[in-house]
């Protein structure tokens, strides 16, 4: 697996509707926008954003990721209006074992549209031909349909249910663990 490659390069990625691109601190009021919408974030271990400085903050601690070489995150633009609408990446890179885990958010008034399945296809093709990785896992929270059903359209095969893997607002939540192994290209 090729991390140096990833964080020398810095791809950007163009869909039909959407550009990809690293994230930064000129994206925060559109992160804030997505970010303290309540219904991002019920189903995952970050609280809505309550404050423009919570958007700075994080964004602030991807750049740190970046300059560290640990988590690669990508800004989904919306090509229609030029403003962001969720962001997307891989964290736990694993050079050694080649593998690294995905990750997602989207805003709510993009749900259903196939936008997060859409924006994570380059990132995925990206890291098997490019980054030469051998396995990509996803989880999402049990009854979280919409998450496992864009796994599931980013080719990842569902191996089962991790119980109470993580406490997400003080209450132990099992998680449903996905992957994509090179062998299924």
């Amino acid at each position: 697996m090729n991390i140096e490659k990833l964080f020398t390069e810095s791809p950007e990625f163009e869909t039909e509707r959407l550009i990809l691109r690293r994230l930064t601190l000129e994206d925060v009021d559109d992160y804030f926008m997505f970010a303290s919408d309540p219904k991002v974030s019920r189903q995952s271990l970050w609280n809505c954003h309550e404050t423009l400085d919570d958007s700075v903050q994080y964004i602030q601690r991807a750049l740190d990721n970046y300059d560290k070489k640990t988590v690669y995150i990508w800004a989904f633009i919306l090509k229609e209006t030029g403003k962001l609408i969720g962001r997307g990446g891989i964290f736990h890179l694993n050079e050694s074992m080649q593998s690294a885990e995905l990750g997602y958010a989207i805003a709510s008034s993009c749900w259903g549209k196939g936008l997060a399945a859409e924006a994570m296809q380059p990132i995925v093709a990206y890291c098997f031909h490019e980054l030469d990785c051998n396995r990509l896992e996803g989880k999402c929270n049990a009854g979280n349909i919409g998450s496992a059903r864009v796994m599931e359209k980013l080719g990842l095969t569902y191996e089962g249910l991790l119980r109470k893997q993580l406490k997400i607002k003080g209450v132990f939540t099992d998680q449903k663990l996905y992957s994509r192994i090179r062998d299924d290209l």
